[in-house]
């Protein structure tokens, strides 16, 4: 090859390679043409796999030969082996086209780009080389420009492959940082993505599940009908929210906050599932603590009423007690003298007419009528204020008790019911409140500990209206009407108050947050924000008023009456 380096136009055959006689300016060299690519020559010739080791090594090539296809191949399943490789069909062992065949079927992360070199000339043998799986195909003997342009656009290639590698481990790098939960599936509910914090938050590698059905895919569900609730998922045509969806891990009780977006493919596949969302466990347990803090909090503020309460009960019990005390020794004074008079006149020493002189005497200084009279309504008042503290007590405790993580089917008459016992003092100075309870209304999904919150917010909120008509109560009290019945598939509650009324000019805000009309140091601005938060986000209801300035509102409260699945959907 040396001798002939004087003519840029000329070649000389050598084998089955046409050998070029370079000039100066051949080949030509560029920026763009630098190539530092790691190439196989594999060619059962020496001397044809020599040439060509020389000839890609002064193109810039790193050159690895091979004399055989098993060579060839174990070279090019190395980890750090070629990405190009020129490949002599005919060789020992295995040819070209099953060493393609070979590292096509193999998991091989990288790519290998295959020039397929032969001296078989039908368009039948060149069709059977490309789909063996070579990338380009070369006959002998064949013009080393050509080898050089083929092997330029492999390297286009390669280079366009690793932009798009680097491309795609960026967007995996981006997709991974994001720390939220992201899960893709396609048409059949297969999943396709599963970014690293899905893989942290239910503690399975992408590895694992990929391909697989998300509803069996290794994520230990706890909801009852998840394979029904991923398969509506798939059908449905908008965005979904869904919170507090139960899992476990470690066997631990974990929940998630989720949103499933439709995602439809361009290539006409149907369309997957976008599932974006987070481990809301640590969330829903502050708020579980918040929402307890609450309801302290209003018992706390209702502290000195129910104190009150509690006291007059239990005063009268006292009072009448130490009239019963009072009253024993004269009582117990009578018993005995009868007693002994009743024993000497059956021995025979007190006439019946004197023994009944006695008792009528002794009856007189007891002021027995009177004793008969008030010992028996001072036992009952003591039995009544016993009954009262007790049920004082008793919707105390149901009222703040942290109550169950879900619905639960519960008498909302008596919830209400419960709530008014606890807010008395709130409303007894300038209120009546009248209840008219279906006794028919079936029990209602609910977070009890919630909806007496929601209940107490109202009420206290309709006796802060009245107090601001008829002052401290001394003139006149106002009322409050309290009503359940059913209404299709709701349970409606109303709750009427004889107030001021909302003015016209806010009433479109009164449900923000922060918002009041009272005097600085007298309201929050949350009862009704709360109460709204309660009835429509937690309990799917719905929250509306009506109201006549000067005469008063009414509230109604709707809860969907069906499971509580269904109502948490």
């Amino acid at each position: 090859m040396d001798s002939a380096a004087n003519s840029a136009s000329e070649t000389e055959p050598c084998g089955d390679v046409s050998i070029p006689v370079p000039g100066n300016d051949w080949p030509p060299t560029s920026k763009d043409d630098e190539v530092s690519s790691k190439v196989l020559v594999a060619d059962d010739d020496r001397v044809s796999c020599e040439l060509l080791r020389g000839l890609l090594t002064s193109w810039g090539y790193e050159v690895v030969t091979a004399n055989d296809g098993l060579e060839a191949l174990k070279i090019l399943q190395t980890e750090d082996g070629p990405s190009l490789a020129v490949l002599d069909w005919m060789m020992p062992e295995i040819d070209g086209t099953q060493i393609c065949q070979r590292i096509r079927a193999s998991r091989n992360s990288r790519y290998i780009f295959v020039i397929l070199v032969t001296g078989r000339l039908e368009r039948q043998d060149v069709i059977e080389g490309l789909g063996s799986g070579a990338d380009d195909y070369i006959t002998k003997p064949f013009d080393p420009l050509l080898l050089r342009a083929r092997l330029d656009t492999a390297n286009r290639i390669k280079r366009a492959e690793n932009a798009l590698r680097a491309a795609h481990k960026e967007s995996e790098l981006f997709i991974n940082s994001v720390p939220s939960i992201l899960i893709g599936t396609d048409a059949g509910g297969r999943v396709t993505r599963w970014n690293q914090c899905a893989a942290n938050t239910f503690g399975l590698a992408e590895s694992e599940v990929r391909g697989k059905p998300l509803k069996q895919c290794g994520i230990k569900w706890l909801h009852a009908d998840i394979a029904g609730e991923i398969e509506s998922w798939l059908r449905g045509e908008q965005s979904l929210r869904r919170d507090n969806v139960p899992f476990d891990k470690a066997g631990t009780r974990r929940f998630l906050g989720i949103t499933i977006s439709r995602v439809n493919f361009p290539d006409e596949k149907g369309a997957g599932l976008l599932i974006t969302g987070a481990d809301t466990t640590d969330r829903k347990t502050l708020e579980e603590q918040l929402r307890q803090a609450q309801k302290l909090e209003a018992i706390g503020q209702l502290a000195a009423g129910i104190a009150h309460e509690i006291n007059t009960p239990t005063q009268f019990v006292s009072d009448n007690t130490t009239f019963l005390k009072d009253s024993w020794p004269a009582i117990k004074e009578m018993l005995c003298a009868s007693r002994a008079l009743h024993v000497e006149s059956v021995a025979g020493g007190i006439s019946l007419q004197t023994l009944a002189q006695l008792d009528q005497s002794m009856a007189a200084a007891a002021d027995l009528d009177y004793l008969l009279d008030e010992v028996p309504r001072a036992i009952d008042q003591s039995l009544e204020g016993v009954q009262r503290v007790a049920k004082i007590v008793r919707a105390m405790k149901e009222f703040s008790h942290p109550g169950s993580e879900e619905k639960h089917a519960i008498d909302i008459n008596r919830a209400i019911e419960t709530t008014v016992t606890v807010a008395r003092n709130e409303w007894k100075y300038v209120a009546d409140v009248q209840t008219n309870f279906d006794p028919t209304l079936p029990m209602v999904p609910c977070l009890a500990g919630e909806f007496n919150q929601a209940i107490l917010n109202l009420l206290i909120n309709a006796a802060h209206a009245i107090h601001d008509v008829v002052g401290d109560g001394s003139k006149g009290k106002g009322t409050i009407t309290i009503e359940t019945k059913r209404e299709g598939e709701w349970a409606e509650i109303r709750i009427k108050d004889t107030g001021t009324g909302i003015p016209e000019a806010i009433r479109g805000r009164i449900f923000e947050p922060f918002f009041t009309t009272k005097d600085v140091g007298k309201g929050t601005g949350q009862g009704l924000t709360l109460a709204h938060s309660l009835i429509v986000k937690k309990h799917g209801g719905q929250i509306w008023f009506e109201s006549e300035v000067g005469k008063g509102t009414t509230f109604f409260l709707r809860l969907p009456i069906a499971p509580a699945e269904q109502a948490e959907s």
